[in-house]
């Protein structure tokens, strides 16, 4: 890629994630229903083990990776970054607007704290996708094709090793501190 062609894609991939992020927060700030209620009990616990965490921090990861193998790669991972911030956001707004006591804090603990790991993992790896794309779509059309990426570039070990923090903050560390902010 171009030498700042890639702050320009993930600019791009920017964009497309924070306008899921702003539908998914209006659309999970709208009319709550009277089932809406933080657990009380102190027993949350959202994942049977660390791999059902990781597998559900990995959902969007596997959807990028996959698409990036396709021509129209180009269009499924902003789409899918999208997807991700609508899922996120929309979240955090029905909780935070469940309790107006206890729920912001508890969707930043639940969610915001996988996220903190979670979503720089998916950006990396969208930029190492879409440049994978966008060389896939160069061959097919027969131009040129953009420069390899540099050797040892370590971007899809740091986005394995994110999402793993990710996945054990979400199963070790956010039922402890809700088990703290409901006592």
């Amino acid at each position: 890629m171009r030498r700042g062609g890639g702050l320009l894609l993930l600019c791009i991939l920017a964009i497309f994630f924070l306008a899921g992020s702003f539908a998914g927060a209006a659309a999970g700030s709208g009319g709550l229903g009277e089932s809406a209620a933080l657990p009380t009990d102190g027993g949350y616990s959202a994942h049977g083990s660390y791999f059902s965490a990781l597998a559900s921090c990995a959902v969007c990861h596997l959807l990028v990776l996959l698409s990036s193998t396709s021509l129209a790669g180009g269009i499924l991972i902003p789409a899918a970054l999208a997807f991700r911030g609508f899922t996120l956001s929309c979240s955090a707004a029905y909780i935070a607007a469940s309790d107006p006591a206890q729920g912001a804090a508890f969707a930043l603990i639940t969610l915001g704290l996988p996220a903190l790991f979670s979503v720089p993992s998916l950006f990396l790896l969208s930029a190492s996708c879409m440049e994978f794309t966008l060389r896939l779509l160069s061959g097919f059309l027969r131009r040129p094709l953009p420069q390899r990426p540099r050797r040892g570039d370590n971007r899809l070990a740091a986005s394995a090793a994110m999402l793993l923090a990710a996945a054990a903050a979400e199963y070790y560390l956010a039922p402890l501190l809700v088990r703290l902010l409901l006592n």
